[in-house]
């Protein structure tokens, strides 16, 4: 079966992600590198200059391919062997990626950890990694001609040098967990970074994981114990776009001691009789893809659909009435979670949570109507029936429902502008003579409508 990166995605990879692409300038920069950076030339230069494996040149490799992109779901990428003493793999492109061994990996890691490598870079594939990383390989490790040339130098500031530094290290533990996932264990990355780390496959000597692991830890305390120390690991790793790897193992390895982590292998290796079955149903939980804030604003019907493509089950509306100035009908105006304000990216939540969704809605004349039980509304002001001609007065509140209407004669010897036959003088709703349109008022409120009549003198 297979799981799309979202469940496996290591939360650092995501956050740190989200502030590269946050930083000031980082949008034009990535403009400008898709202007002038072409997929092509990277296939022209494997084409000349690399091995092509396939199912015909160097099988061995190849087939170890196959089951790594069925379970991870993603499509046979071109895989090359490279002429290089360094012991490396690496994956670059965007439409097309292709995957690069050398020919020092095969001298130093044993052929049995070999798909675990290959499933560590079809794990980048598979978390979209490629375009970002190939973009911060030729930013970080180009020569300051070749950025010239393409116009880039200027762009790649300190700040987003740095920042792509961090995120290529995070995206390690992402494309590590993916090989965990076609592994069923964490044993085999353990060992391959042992194996980076100087465990030639030629040494003799027993290598203790358990203590290799230890380092990790002391490692962690290190760090912790002052700011100095912090400081000098930021002096470290400002230009490593790999992470240490004692770290890179005991991250793997507590993962694979998570519950998350069981229940995605074993819906990995369920058989495919039971693709019917989802993976959000098989976890119990789902992570938010985004946060609650980029939903705000949106209409309620479209951020429903997609809590519900997201596995959620328990999805409850709720009109507010009151709205701001520029509120439109339908705009989301928060997101409850098991009555919490709101999620973060990337938050794991159970599928069955209480979800309440509020939303701007205007009341319909049922519900307004609804919360004034036993009341009538005005269909005009008191200002707007003065003048008026009295049968068109009662006719009005007849209309909306009145019925103790009682009509006063008023006297007038002497017509005016405003003072005619049967024009309105005054309109009172139980003695209030000054109301506004819309205004409640008792069902049973007495009219009185007082309007002028004209004798001879």
């Amino acid at each position: 079966m297979q799981i799309d990166s979202k469940y496996y995605i290591h939360d650092s990879d995501r956050i740190a992600l989200q502030a590269l692409e946050a930083i000031p300038g980082f949008p034009q920069l990535l403009k400008a590198f898709m202007k002038v950076w072409n997929e092509k030339q990277f296939q022209i230069l494997n084409m000349s200059s690399n091995i092509r494996i396939s199912e015909n040149q160097l099988p061995k490799y190849y087939n170890m391919l196959l089951p790594i992109c069925e379970k991870l779901g993603i499509d046979v990428p071109e895989l090359y062997l490279t002429l290089d003493v360094n012991a490396n793999a690496y994956t670059y492109g965007d439409t097309k990626p292709f995957i690069v061994i050398t020919s020092g990996l095969l001298e130093t890691v044993p052929e049995e950890l070999l798909p675990s490598v290959l499933a560590h870079e079809c794990g980048h594939i598979a978390c979209h990694h490629c375009l970002y990383t190939t973009m911060g390989s030729i930013l970080l490790n180009g020569t300051s001609a070749i950025l010239s040339n393409w116009g880039l130098a200027e762009l790649a500031t300190i700040p987003i040098q740095i920042a792509f530094y961090y995120w290529m290290r995070c995206s390690e533990y992402s494309a590590d967990r993916a090989a965990l996932l076609y592994d069923g264990t964490s044993d085999k990355i353990v060992e391959m970074c042992m194996r980076f780390a100087g465990m030639d496959k030629d040494l003799q000597e027993d290598v203790n994981i358990d203590l290799f692991l230890e380092q990790a830890v002391e490692y962690k305390s290190i760090i912790e114990e002052s700011m100095w120390n912090k400081t000098l690991e930021f002096i470290v790793l400002s230009n490593a776009d790999h992470p240490f790897n004692a770290v890179r193992a005991y991250e793997a390895n507590e993962w694979a001691k998570s519950e998350r982590y069981t229940r995605l292998v074993e819906y990995m290796n369920l058989p495919k009789v039971n693709s019917d079955v989802s993976i959000t149903d098989h976890l119990g939980e789902t992570p938010m893809t985004e946060p609650s804030r980029k939903f705000i604003g949106m209409n309620y019907e479209e951020v429903q659909a997609k809590l519900i493509d997201l596995g959620l089950k328990n999805i409850t509306l709720s009109k507010i009435t009151n709205k701001g100035a520029l509120t439109k009908e339908g705009q989301v105006l928060n997101i409850r979670v098991n009555d919490k304000d709101g999620f973060a990216s990337g938050e794991w939540i159970a599928i069955d949570a209480t979800i309440l969704i509020e939303y701007y809605g205007a009341e319909t004349e049922e519900e307004i109507n609804a919360a004034h039980p036993g009341q009538l509304r005005t269909l005009n002001s008191s200002k707007y029936y003065f003048g008026k001609v009295y049968t068109d007065v009662v006719s009005d509140f007849e209309k909306a429902g009145f019925t103790e209407i009682v009509l006063n004669e008023q006297v007038k010897t002497k017509k005016g502008f405003l003072i005619k036959e049967g024009s309105v003088a005054q309109v009172s709703i139980n003695g209030q003579t000054q109301f506004e349109k819309g205004e409640w008022f008792s069902e049973k409120a007495t009219i009185t409508i007082t309007y002028y009549t004209f004798t001879a003198k």
